[in-house]
């Protein structure tokens, strides 16, 4: 019997009837023509939609199972700038667009010494997710990362010539979920991190402990 939380899927059953793009800077904003098949079997009328065409993403939590701490950035975030009643400078985990020919553990490595100063020792991945697929078609693939803490250097960090002002902060595991239960931290990578890291702490400390 066929689970129902594995629907099936053919390219044949989307219709890309014409594809434009309306936009093109930094992102692509594309207008599509299209036809679905529907549950009962017919086919929906021709709609559209826009998708913003961001590309993929990963996103790493940096935790020292060691110490209990997490490495934090902040930095500014124009799309906050939405809801006045929230500030813009968002606390965040390291993340970073994919790039073609490098691997996944590689950006993440990469974003790591690039935003905040720092070496990865063992990765593990987490999750791959659709940002919001309604509107946009970026994935990100979500990582751990166990870093040594002792060796982190808090400050500011980021590419002068990516306008990036990131401040890393090292926090403790209590302080974080604390941030994240008061609504200081409400981006959806760090929930879903966070979250993550309450359901496995126990097992990191355990594998990662001092002998």
């Amino acid at each position: 019997m066929r689970s129902i939380l594995k629907p099936t899927y053919h390219q044949t059953d989307v219709e890309i009837v014409s594809r434009q793009t309306v936009f093109q800077g930094f992102f692509k904003l594309e207008k599509l023509r299209l036809k679905q098949k529907q549950f009962d079997g017919g086919w929906s009328g021709e709609f559209s939609r826009e998708v913003f065409v961001r590309g993929d993403a990963v996103g790493v939590l940096l935790f020292d199972p060691r110490t209990d701490q997490l490495l934090l950035v902040e930095q500014f975030r124009p799309g906050a700038l939405y809801d006045q009643s929230q500030s813009p400078w968002q606390f965040e985990m390291v993340a970073g667009m994919t790039e073609a020919g490098e691997s996944l553990e590689s950006v993440v490595q990469r974003e790591a010494q690039e935003e905040a100063g720092c070496t990865i020792e063992a990765l593990e991945h987490l999750f791959k997710y659709w940002v919001s697929p309604g509107g946009t078609d970026e994935q990100i693939d979500l990582f751990l990362g166990i870093i040594d803490s002792t060796q982190v250097t808090e400050g500011v960090y980021g590419l002068d010539h990516e306008q990036e002002d990131i401040r890393v902060q090292l926090v403790s595991y209590t302080e974080a979920i604390a941030a994240l239960s008061e609504g200081a931290i409400n981006n959806a990578m760090a929930i879903i991190a966070l979250q993550w890291l309450q359901l496995n702490r126990g097992r990191l400390q355990q594998k990662f402990k001092p002998t």
